[in-house]
């Protein structure tokens, strides 16, 4: 397994928002070697497309590595990290090696947990169980499920989720709501609009208009659209 950690210059993780130093480690258990590091800063006043530059970059430079361990979870830039690039973003305390270990530990029952939800929907489509639990194929992850507002309307809050259970990113929390069809209608809350969303939205058919709220964020509404 391989985990990135952004430290500063004691070796403490900070946030991807302070200049640092990315550490990658390969390894598992109580036992790592650090196989690569690069600096990382942000310029003062860095523009949107430039930050966004800079972290595409730290995603290509890190490869097959989709962990990342920082002294933060919150703001743009982990939005993107987590919602776009598909990375599982953590804090930890401790020495490195333990930070390590206890995230790698984290990751892999979250990741058996997600394969055991994937399961759950592959067995359950045909049955019309919506996709939740299939208890043969290992334990079932605690995704929090969508809030009902009623008359077949749902919230789902991705920022809360995601803050709630760290290693989950946006596809993972969406897409077996998108998926599920019992719904006239989805209020989707989050940073800003996952890349992936409007090309989604339309292969299932469906249709969404979004705002952008000041201190809540971006709010999509999907809908299906009207019987012509």
């Amino acid at each position: 397994m391989k985990i990135a950690v952004h430290t500063d210059a004691a070796g403490r993780p900070v946030s991807l928002y302070e200049d640092g130093v990315i550490h990658l480690y390969e390894g598992g258990g109580d036992r790592w070697s650090k196989i690569g590091e690069f600096a990382f800063a942000l310029p003062d006043g860095a523009s949107i497309p430039l930050v966004r530059g800079l972290v595409e970059r730290v995603a290509a430079s890190l490869r097959d590595c989709r962990t990342l361990i920082s002294g933060d979870r919150n703001g743009y830039i982990y939005s993107l990290l987590g919602q776009e690039m598909g990375f599982s973003c953590w804090t930890s305390e401790g020495s490195v090696d333990d930070q390590l270990a206890m995230v790698a530990r984290r990751q892999s029952e979250m990741t058996a947990g997600q394969g055991a939800s994937a399961c759950a929907t592959a067995a359950c489509a045909s049955s019309g169980c919506g996709g939740r639990k299939a208890p043969a194929c290992g334990p079932d992850v605690e995704v929090p499920p969508p809030k009902d507002l009623g008359g077949g309307r749902l919230r789902v809050d991705v920022a809360a989720v995601m803050r709630q259970l760290p290693g989950l990113n946006s596809r993972q929390i969406l897409i077996p709501v998108l998926e599920g069809g019992a719904f006239s209608e989805i209020e989707v809350i989050c940073d800003h609009l996952p890349r992936w969303f409007a090309a989604r939205i339309a292969q299932l058919g469906l249709e969404y208009t979004s705002e952008t709220l000041l201190g809540v964020g971006v709010v999509a509404t999907v809908t299906r659209p009207a019987v012509q």
